[in-house]
């Protein structure tokens, strides 16, 4: 989900960034599993803080504010997915050179 293909603006990005530059650090202590696992839960406690505290959308239950939160995190893990496979799942080039050799 690249700022070139929305109209998000790149100061979204960069926020996002500093989430996943601090969970690569985190990956030095932590398994990789924990560190995702610990980055779900404070989304998800940050957002019933949110969710609890706003100021607008106030007649929305707790079930339809679950299924908003459900579908905007299914909605982007998808978009991600569609984005970042080809880049993780290219072929070793390095391995085909070596085998030349």
């Amino acid at each position: 989900m690249s700022a070139e293909n929305n109209d998000v603006p790149q100061e979204f990005y960069d926020v996002v960034d500093k989430f996943i530059n601090l969970a690569n650090e985190l990956e030095s202590t932590w398994p990789r599993s924990r560190v995702s696992a610990t980055l779900m839960f404070a989304a998800a406690r940050y957002n019933v803080y949110n969710w609890l505290n706003r100021d607008v959308d106030l007649e929305q239950t707790l079930d339809q504010a679950v299924t908003y939160y459900r579908e905007q995190y299914e909605e982007m893990f998808r978009e991600n997915v569609q984005e970042l496979t080809p880049i993780y799942t290219q072929p070793d080039l390095s391995s085909d050179v070596q085998q030349r050799k």
